[in-house]
């Protein structure tokens, strides 16, 4: 609804969404309770992810560029929009693009689903996506990367088209409501771990233990994102590799926070 309406889609906005559904079942002060804090702090990781951008010059094209020719022999994003992109955009091409943007409402609406079922679930969820986003800020601060598309402008690789540039112009873009974005400094070098690719894999992690075999029906979707960050040249394959590496490390230690009984054990410190 939000493209539809060409609405962008961020968490400053997407909340609202939320919001507006909390009233529904009648549950709007304990909405408001539980996400304020998360929110947050997911949006102080977000304003602080702009001073990683090339922190003077520091940023690496060579690295990920030199891996990816050992590995594969080639670079894929380059060798797929030779396959695939003929110069205008097609529905793979709308596809992949509207994959890239739902990078925000995907984990925010599947913690929704989760607060609505059971609120230990979602304060687990909560933990792992910020120690994923905050571990890879911290990388974003030692290791600036760039991505394909900035590679190319910079003449490191052969042309890669920046294709979101393209669809972007076929949206509606009818809407131009108020977001605290908009004060943001995006991060272009900020492509190693991929948390494009991190955020669907965890969400499909906790799928799996929450819901069990119901959780499998967010494979196609993380194939399709994880196909579309590399297709639209906004990653590498192996930034992709990266980010799914740090959504199942920082899953099995959110899990094991939530088991850890805090409350008792403070308990006994205090006792001592």
């Amino acid at each position: 609804m939000m493209i539809w309406q060409g609405i962008g889609i961020d968490p400053s906005r997407y909340v609202f969404v939320l919001l507006f559904a909390s009233l529904f079942v009648r549950r709007t002060r304990s909405f408001i309770l539980d996400w304020t804090p998360f929110l947050f702090i997911l949006l102080s990781y977000d304003f602080l992810r702009g001073f990683a951008d090339d922190l003077g010059g520091r940023a690496n094209f060579l690295d990920l560029i030199n891996l990816e020719q050992g590995i594969f022999g080639m670079i894929p994003t380059i060798e797929l929009q030779k396959l695939l992109y003929h110069g205008s955009p097609t529905i793979l091409d709308y596809l992949a693009t509207i994959f890239y943007f739902l990078h925000f409402a995907l984990p925010l609406g599947f913690g929704f689903l989760l607060w609505l079922n059971n609120r230990g679930q979602f304060r687990n969820f909560v933990t792992g996506i910020l120690l994923l986003s905050y571990s890879a800020w911290l990388t974003f601060l030692i290791y600036p990367s760039a991505p394909p598309w900035l590679a190319s402008n910079e003449g490191y690789i052969p042309h890669v088209n920046k294709i979101i540039d393209t669809t972007l112009s076929a949206f509606p873009d009818r809407w131009d409501l108020p977001s605290i974005y908009h004060n943001f400094n995006p991060n272009a070098v900020a492509a190693m771990p991929s948390l494009h690719a991190a955020y669907p894999f965890l969400v499909l992690l906790y799928a799996l233990r929450f819901f069990k075999k119901k959780g499998l029906f967010f494979i196609p979707y993380v194939l399709g994102v994880w196909f579309s960050l590399v297709y639209l040249g906004e990653h590498y394959f192996v930034d992709v590799v990266a980010g799914a590496i740090y959504a199942v490390i920082f899953y099995f230690i959110s899990v094991k926070l939530h088991i850890i009984n805090w409350e008792k054990l403070f308990a006994r410190f205090l006792q001592r």
